[in-house]
């Protein structure tokens, strides 16, 4: 299998996993209630850091062995960058003191994933034409 391929269907698995925890955290009444929200988090994470490598190397298909491997960590840290800056950006909208609800924590991990699979498929889709 194609690293693009890996990277789409690591993204969709990530994006799945982190929707799937959030209807349990819904269902639960809030977060650190389901006994599903660990493991499901720890899943969709593990996809998403395939996905952010499997991105980067399969960008650069046709580059040296170096390359692919530089470009898999950089997307890496690209990826954890991002999910830190919207963090970042939802958080400076409230109040010191004031407790977010559930959804905005778990706003970072739903564009992270997003944007992973929107990635994932312009890559599939451009590679696929050249």
């Amino acid at each position: 299998m194609r690293s693009r391929r890996i990277a789409r269907w690591a993204a969709l698995a990530a994006a799945t996993a982190w929707t799937v925890k959030s209807i349990a955290i819904g269902a639960a009444g809030g977060l650190d209630k389901s006994p599903l929200e660990g493991p499901l988090f720890f899943a969709g994470l593990l996809a998403f850091v395939v996905a952010a490598v499997a991105l980067g190397v399969g960008a650069t298909s046709g580059s040296p062995t170096w390359v692919r491997a530089l470009a898999g960590i950089g997307s890496f840290v690209f990826g954890f960058a991002l999910t830190m800056v919207v963090d970042g950006i939802v958080g400076s909208f409230h109040s010191a003191g004031v407790e977010r609800h559930w959804v905005w924590v778990e706003f970072n991990l739903w564009v992270s994933a997003c944007v992973a699979v929107a990635l994932a498929v312009w890559l599939d889709r451009e590679r696929a034409r050249g």
